[in-house]
């Protein structure tokens, strides 16, 4: 018995140092962030920071807002946006071919000379969310002044997203001051409506399938450089390579209505109330996914992490459970791990004494790429558990999750080349965009789109898309301009792989 006890005993011990030893081999190849081979940046050019910060901050000055209600729609902003575009930027405009899509939105076309490889296609959109611009706002400068002061261009739009448009107008019209021909078409999609919805990059997708045009990639926004982040402090590019699905859902319960001093046992408001709460009581599944999985790995290159949690993040075939229960404690790592449930607004009731008729909850779901519309539905059936809740859908059909695009592989080492070339040695990963961009609605003709700008962000910086004090460093968009014209050049000559 003790023979077998000691064999049992030596085996354990054994079989615990074999783990140990797969576990810090495995964890090797991420030791350090010098395994990233960077190199020096080429192709420089002279810009003018001045007058290009003059130029994003005139950009800013228009009043290009997507308003929830129609009627507020001014057309008349789009068309002056569009005109000084043209005046200011005349060498792109010379050079493309530039059709109006769904009344605001612009399709340009700089056609290559080889019409074998597919085109690139680059994304920004013209259009901005509202802001408070009275002087209580709390706004530093007045969010459509469009301020240069302490180093930023201050307003609405300067990062999401004029700050692109910018960039990517300001490199590609050097390039076409400098003659560049492209063998590969690059196409620029400037929707006008992304932030409600994207109608126009729709539209806009539709004519390149329409055509038969397959991209051989689609870059947009929704990835950057970004420090100070939780995970990570030091700079991290961002690339994201899936987009989650978007789905808006109402839930409306009625009743009699009546006065107020002889309720019902539960009112239309507090079925509401009940149905809210049941739905926030049964959560979605969280856990890592093939993208996650690949992020943790990139990241567990970083020196940052130190030698325990690169073991960690390096063998999440064992410690998953571990990072995904650590995930879950924060609002942005618990929305990586599954679908989101947020409920945004409620509606009841005219009158404090009177009994609501009618009263209608708005929830918005971001759904992972585990999830669909019709599950999400389903789910909310099931958690609801009350046939008397009328559930409907904002917008239908909805949006279902993206394709996840190659990772290690194709148009994301090219991507991954220009990131090397302008910012040396920054780590790369793979990410999943949490938000709603343009780029969703090109699925339909490539499943290879790349959600990354060539900006560096500050976790601070993340407050202020949609918020209040929205800027961008203008040493920040300078460099941001040098990248975006070595990725033009490089698209535009670059056989497909």
């Amino acid at each position: 018995m003790v023979r077998v006890l000691i064999k049992t005993g030596i085996s354990l011990v054994i079989a615990l140092g074999v783990l140990i030893a797969v576990l810090i081999i495995r964890s090797l190849p991420y030791a350090s962030s010098s395994s990233i081979q960077a190199k020096n940046p080429d192709n420089q050019i002279n810009i003018n920071s001045d007058r290009l910060a003059q130029n994003l901050a005139m950009a800013v000055q228009f009043k290009t807002i997507s308003h929830q209600q129609a009627d507020k729609f001014d057309g008349e902003a789009f068309l002056s946006f569009q005109k000084w575009l043209r005046k200011t930027y005349p060498n792109f405009y010379k050079v493309v071919t530039t059709e109006t899509v769904a009344g605001y939105s612009q399709l340009n076309t700089w056609a290559g000379s080889n019409p074998s490889l597919a085109p690139m296609v680059f994304l920004a959109h013209q259009d901005v969310v509202p802001a408070d611009e009275s002087a209580k706002s709390g706004w530093q400068h007045p969010p459509f002044a469009g301020v240069i002061a302490d180093g930023f261009v201050w307003g609405r739009g300067s990062i999401d997203n004029k700050g692109s448009l910018i960039g990517l107008l300001e490199a590609a019209d050097l390039l076409a001051a400098k003659g560049f021909a492209p063998q590969r078409t690059l196409i620029f999609a400037f929707g006008h409506d992304e932030e409600i919805g994207g109608g126009g990059a729709d539209a806009m997708s539709d004519i390149l399938k329409l055509r038969g045009i397959s991209p051989w990639a689609v870059i947009d926004e929704g990835g950057a450089i970004t420090t100070n982040m939780p995970d990570i402090a030091g700079p991290v590019a961002r690339i994201g390579v899936a987009e989650k699905g978007y789905l808006t859902i109402t839930l409306t319960a009625r009743a009699v209505g009546g006065h107020s001093s002889t309720p019902p046992k539960i009112t239309a408001l507090g079925e509401i109330s009940r149905a809210i709460a049941a739905l926030e009581a049964n959560p979605f599944e969280q856990k890592l996914d093939p993208v996650l999985i690949k992020m943790l790995h990139a990241t567990a290159r970083s020196e940052e992490v130190g030698f325990v949690n690169r073991v960690i993040l390096s063998n999440l075939w064992l410690f998953g459970p571990l990072v995904e229960n650590k995930m879950k404690k924060s609002k942005s790592g618990a929305a990586l791990l599954g679908t989101t449930i947020a409920p945004t607004m409620l509606n009841a009731g005219i009158k404090e004494n009177a009994l609501p008729r009618e009263a209608v909850a708005f929830v918005n779901f971001r759904i992972s790429a585990r999830n669909s519309v019709s599950s999400v539905i389903d789910h909310v059936i099931k958690s609801i558990d009350n046939p008397a809740i009328e559930v409907a859908i904002i917008r239908p059909p909805g949006i279902e999750p993206s394709p996840v695009s190659q990772i290690d592989s194709g148009p994301y080492l090219w991507l991954k080349d220009a990131i090397d070339a302008g910012f040396p040695g920054t780590l790369i990963a793979p990410n999943v965009v949490l938000m709603a961009t343009d780029s969703r609605h090109y699925a339909k003709v490539t499943d290879d789109i790349y959600r990354f700008a060539p900006y560096i962000f500050d976790s601070s910086d993340l407050t202020r898309l949609h918020g209040l004090n929205e800027r961008i460093g203008i040493e920040n968009l300078a460099h941001g301009v040098q990248v975006y014209h070595l990725m033009l050049e490089r698209a535009g000559s670059l056989p497909e792989t």
